[in-house]
């Protein structure tokens, strides 16, 4: 949305937008403390599951405890049947709520609330469950030294500063949003000529913290005394220091103003940060002269959620800005919104000790460029830090450096890879040093085409001296890439003695067609999809081999050139079988074939046991230069030969690459903004449906056949549906058809159909769900309550009939609360013990009035019926008693009943 409002605001939903039957909100501050684990005690907490409109159900879970700030989100999630719309967090700061359409009533045992891997709701920690399994040594033999080191510093004094500008108000925030940068670049006098700009932007952590009290970290925003805010941007100064020593200019952003709000959006405050970063380079675009900025050389750095609203910015900025995204760094993002930038060079760092953005859904910013539009050379690279965890990238998020109270957001077992005991785990001081390298780096690369650091991000085992003794693996697509997918450009060859198929990416141990079929609760698989969430899926070549020398691949559907560079596959290998070894066997048109070495020959499981299992995809890289007798230029088939003696492995996708970047075409690509609608129902036409049409702009120009997969949920009762929309070059608009009946029957105020739209081929959403609200216009009929007998005997029944005029398309809940009646009140003894024991519980005093325990006795009608009965039973004691009384107030439908029911005297 960026540039085609003049920094104006539309809050962005999430990918299922939540419903509208009770509003929520979240407190302004969270405590410092460590994440998902904080919020596990002897409880396991509550469920409860409303229902607020025809098939429509609002299910929430309340913790014991308050929820931890973090960039992660707690989720329910549930079976695949279901469609969960995003979570909100109330205001307790212990309740997350979701919306949920389905045919009949949730049941609480088929769902479960996900935050950073762990199930909150489920006794004990999933990142504990390690079993007996063995950490496995992680090796990557052919590991090369290059001989320049990006994280060097340079011949150039620095200096800083810090700057404040007016706050900006956004949309959905009350409190405006502080505009703080603190800057770092070369001193005066420094000859460096024209420099890029490097904007760094923090992710979601506390925001307040009280000097005087480790744990007083509770209260309001903005930070009332004597709370001080956490100086979050202040956390990349190690970095900001190598590059202006290099010639850079650096400014990181505050914006603890969106976390502190953020939860009133339910896209996580992407579009916010974005708002933010651009609003900042609109500033420095006014500074550049002076400070000798070439601002069409800007690489954008984001941290943890920061990462999702620096890429929402490169996607929104035109090429019509004063200014130019030259790359972007993305460390430990969140992807809510399942986007990525076009044309845009990106290196996505994911922490392989993550404890808060533990499923590494960063993975999806270089996964869905791949197939998302042809001849975009733009880089994506994924860059794997084994040992690292989400928090110690930010100096301020680090403990024992930070000014405020800091936490390793690590929860995992004692023995496990990660935990900070292990030599594996890396120190805070060895993970700076692996973010400096691959932050400049990625600078170098982006803003001075420097293809020497490239070998650290195209999949290379290359390492530079400044990471000391830090193992980091990388994978990558764009660049020039010639790139054959399993199931879209390639299919499945005849396997010689190894198990070969092209599986599903949907998450679903059970079902066979996917790729994690038989696999237990509990891994990480990046490139996968879970079951719960809605996204479009891939297909993976998967191979299983029982001996050496078993092969298996797949047909190419047009011959792939080998002859001016290497070849790739993005492996993923199965760690519950250990590491592999494989070599690859190609085929050109005329059926010559040979068998190729695999560089470094060993691909390393990526540990074992469910807390520190990673199915992620490393690069098996084949130098076909030697490979004789083959038509290198005209390849048709690609096969792996097992070596090992055993394995499993899925192939995401192969590849030509050649050994230096291609030029990024001057695009961008065009986005597509979904708005929501509000309608009055209206009258019955006979039971014929009626369409409202969802609108969407898009922003930009669409120069090719573009395709989205929309989905929608809750047009009918517990309705999904699914299908992709086509758009045209050219388009401009369009809407998403929601179909509806109309009837002249009371309802729900409001009934609404969530929209949420992925982009698959040549477009990128922004804005990328939004929702049709019907609203009920029908009058709600007369209800009456009068007592059946106004006087009854003992042995019988007090009871109180409860009428609609007319039928109604809504459960009615009809709550009766005893009160305080004329005469002489019925006692928790003069009513039926199952009663007692249904409405009171086991220790009710037999001699107390009934009323004095403020009881409410409650029935059902039934959407369509028009009619219930309240039964309460008298009981035959055969004592002598006068005349009693029980009287029940009712409150339903804006109005009071009260009645009441006589019991006859017994003698």
């Amino acid at each position: 949305m960026g540039h085609r409002r003049t920094l104006g605001w539309v809050a962005v939903a999430a990918l299922l937008v939540t419903g509208t039957a009770t509003a929520i909100t979240t407190p302004a501050v969270s405590a410092p403390g460590a994440a998902a684990s904080a919020v596990k005690g002897g409880e396991r907490g509550a469920w409860d599951v409303r229902q607020v409109g025809a098939g429509q159900y609002v299910v929430s879970w309340t913790s014991p405890t308050r929820f931890p700030l973090t960039s992660d989100r707690p989720t329910i999630v549930g079976p695949a049947g279901l469609a969960i719309g995003a979570p909100t967090i109330a205001a307790d700061g212990r309740t997350v709520q979701a919306t949920v359409a389905a045919s009949a009533r949730p049941d609480p045992a088929d769902l479960d609330v996900l935050l950073s891997g762990d199930r909150l709701d489920a006794a004990g920690d999933d990142r504990l469950k390690t079993g007996a399994v063995p950490t496995r040594d992680f090796d990557l033999p052919g590991t090369v030294t290059l001989p320049d080191d990006p994280a060097t510093p340079g011949p150039y004094d620095v200096s800083t500063s810090d700057y404040t500008l007016p706050p900006v108000q956004i949309e959905g925030m009350p409190e405006p949003i502080e505009m703080v940068g603190h800057v770092v670049e070369p001193a005066a006098g420094s000859a460096t000529g024209p420099r890029p700009l490097v904007l760094f932007l923090h992710g979601r952590h506390s925001v307040c913290y009280d000097p005087n009290d480790e744990n007083g970290g509770d209260g309001a925003w903005p930070c009332e005394a004597p709370q001080l805010e956490i100086p979050s941007q202040l956390g990349y100064d190690y970095a900001q220091r190598v590059l202006a020593s290099q010639g850079y200019a650096t400014v990181s952003v505050r914006v603890n103003g969106i976390n502190a709000q953020d939860y009133r959006l339910a896209d996580g405050g992407a579009d916010a940060r974005a708002e933010i970063v651009e609003e900042h380079l609109a500033h420095w675009n006014t500074l550049a002269a002076a400070h000798e900025v070439d601002m069409d050389r800007v690489v954008l750095v984001g941290h943890s959620r920061g990462g999702e609203g620096v890429d929402r910015a490169s996607l929104e900025i035109p090429l019509s800005a004063p200014y130019r995204i030259a790359g972007q760094v993305l460390i430990a993002p969140t992807n809510f919104g399942v986007q990525t930038a076009a044309y845009v060079p990106t290196v996505t760092l994911l922490p392989y000790c993550d404890g808060d953005v533990s499923d590494l859904q960063g993975q999806k910013f270089t996964d869905v460029a791949r197939d998302l539009v042809a001849g975009d050379t733009s880089l994506k690279s994924s860059v794997l830090v084994m040992g690292a965890n989400h928090n110690y990238f930010n100096t301020e998020w680090t403990p024992d450096i930070a000014q405020a109270p800091a936490w390793d957001d690590w929860g995992g077992e004692e023995t496990s890879t990660c935990h900070p005991d292990n030599a594996d785990r890396l120190t805070p001081e060895e993970q700076q040093a692996v973010g400096t390298a691959y932050i400049a780096g990625a600078v170098h690369l982006f803003a001075d085409g420097d293809q020497d650091v490239l070998p650290l991000f195209d999949g290379s085992r290359a390492r530079v001296a400044s990471t000391g003794d830090a193992q980091v693996i990388s994978h990558a697509i764009g660049g020039g890439r010639d790139v054959r997918a399993p199931g879209v450009s390639s299919a499945r060859s005849l396997p010689d003695g190894a198990s070969t198929r092209l599986c599903s990416s949907a998450v679903a141990q059970t079902r066979v067609a996917s790729c994690a079929s038989g696999v237990d609760y509990g891994w990480v698989w990046p490139h996968w999809t879970e079951a719960w969430d809605a996204a479009p899926t891939r297909s993976f070549f998967e191979m299983r081999w029982t001996a050496a020398g078993q092969s298996g691949g797949l047909l190419l559907d047009r011959p792939i050139d080998l002859s001016a560079g290497r070849l790739e596959l993005r492996t993923i290998v199965d760690p519950e079988n250990g590491p592999v070894e494989l070599d690859v066997r190609i085929t050109d048109q005329s059926g010559d074939s040979a068998v190729l070495d695999a560089v470094g020959d060993v691909l390393p499981a990526l540990a074992a046991g469910p807390d520190t299992a990673k199915y992620w995809a490393q690069a098996l890289v084949a130098d076909p230069s030697g490979a004789a007798g083959v038509d290198l230029a005209h390849v048709v088939e690609v096969e792996l030969v097992s070596v090992s003696p055993q394995g499993r492995v899925w192939v995401a996708d192969l590849a030509a690459a050649p050994a230096q970047l291609a030029p990024v075409p001057d695009r961008r690509l065009a986005t597509l903004d979904l708005h929501s609608v509000t309608v009055d129902e209206g009258d019955s036409n006979g039971g014929e449906q009626v369409t409202a049409e969802v609108p969407f702009d898009i922003v930009g120009e669409i120069t090719a056949p573009a395709t989205v997969v929309v989905m929608t949920t809750g047009q009918g009762r517990g309705e999904k549906q699914r299908f992709t929309l086509d758009l045209a070059p050219g388009q401009t608009s369009g809407s998403i058809p929601v179909s509806y009946r109309p009837d002249n029957r009371d309802d729900y105020p409001r009934a609404q159909t969530q929209v949420a739209i992925w982009a698959t081929r040549n477009v990128m959403t922004d804005q990328y769900a939004g929702a049709l609200t019907v609203k009920d216009d029908d009058p709600t009929p007369r209800l009456t309550v009068e007592a059946v007998d106004k006087t009854v005997r003992e042995g019988g029944f007090a009871e109180w009939k409860v009428q609609l005029a007319r039928g109604i398309d809504y459960d009615l809940f009809v709550v009766g609360k005893i009160v305080n009646g004329p005469g002489a009140d019925l006692t928790v003894g003069d009513v039926g013990e199952q009663w007692v024991e249904r409405y009171l519980g086991p220790d009710a005093n037999p001699d107390k009035t009934l009323w004095s325990y403020r009881a409410m006795v409650y029935e059902q009608i039934r959407a369509g019926g028009r009619s219930m009965i309240i039964k309460v039973p008298i009981r035959r004691d055969d004592r002598a008693e006068g005349r009693e009384s029980l009287t029940l107030k009712f409150r339903e439908l804006g109005k009071v009943y009260t009645r009441t029911v006589y019991v006859k005297p017994s003698r």
